[in-house]
């Protein structure tokens, strides 16, 4: 079945519409929500979009036009190396479907077993191809002109969200990041300028990233503090509530696949009472 204005996304249901703006509440008030397609387990919003206290929840963004000379020699010098090593352009995925998926295999090596996707070719290259609505970018090393990395960029209307960023790991050290996201932040000074903001999405709960504290630190991203709201399907309010004391137990146990996805339920909720 499917809500207007919700989505499933991994055993949750969660609004289509950015972080900014309203959401319509009668399905989660009604219990329709629970017969949304996918059978979330629970239903994810927000509320107090970038509010003016800071709160245990948030989402990174860039809503100002970034400016290199305004950074410390240290970073600057980060992204000039990785200007000079790649070649940063928008590309057009439907050219590129087998490169793009060669430097995802490669990127995924890297990830921890615990959440790393497991990759259908055939489907990847299908949805490579439907990306007709996305900015693609590819980061191109100039020894041989070889796909080394990627970002996407969706164009949601009022907002601009940072969906994928992959590069090959071996190119990490020549700053291949820092270019990527460069060239995005260049190409799109307009967008943002006329009022878009570029959000990088929520705070990260089942990663290990230090991603967004990157964005923050080199590119002058942002944190637009918010509060977090939760409706669980019974029983799996049940579950959380006899579960929720033995967190810090539960969380020696992280390594594993569906533990490690418990603790970022469990982590939510932490985040949901601390804002009460």
């Amino acid at each position: 079945m499917k809500i207007d204005g919700w989505r499933y996304y991994n055993h949750a249901a969660v609004p289509v519409s950015g972080p900014h703006e309203h959401v319509d509440l009668l399905p989660v008030e009604d219990g329709s929500i629970w017969k949304i397609d996918g059978s979330p387990v629970l239903a994810r919003w927000i509320t107090d979009w970038d509010c003016a206290s800071e709160t245990n929840w948030w989402y990174v963004i860039k809503d100002t036009p970034f400016k290199l000379s305004a950074l410390k020699s240290k970073r600057r010098y980060e992204i000039n190396k990785g200007n000079k090593n790649y070649t940063i352009r928008r590309i057009d995925s439907k050219n590129y479907a087998n490169e793009l998926l060669c430097v995802t295999l490669k990127a995924y090596e890297g990830w921890p077993k615990k959440y790393r996707p497991v990759i259908n070719k055939d489907k990847f290259i299908e949805s490579v191809n439907n990306w007709d609505n996305r900015f693609v970018y590819g980061a191109f090393f100039n020894e041989d002109d070889s796909l080394c990395g990627y970002g996407v960029i969706a164009d949601e209307g009022t907002w601009l969200s940072f969906r994928i960023l992959r590069t090959i790991p071996e190119h990490e050290c020549n700053a291949i990041n820092a270019a990527l996201i460069y060239g995005i932040l260049t190409d799109l000074e307009q967008s943002i300028s006329q009022g878009k903001f570029i959000c990088d999405g929520a705070r990260s709960i089942n990663h290990e990233t230090s991603f967004q504290d990157y964005l923050e630190k080199y590119f002058d991203f942002r944190k637009a503090y918010c509060k977090l709201n939760i409706k669980y399907k019974r029983p799996f309010s049940y579950v959380v509530r006899i579960l929720y004391p033995f967190r810090k137990i539960i969380k020696h146990f992280d390594n594993i696949g569906i533990i490690h996805r418990i603790n970022g339920v469990l982590e939510m909720e932490r985040v949901v009472r601390w804002e009460r």
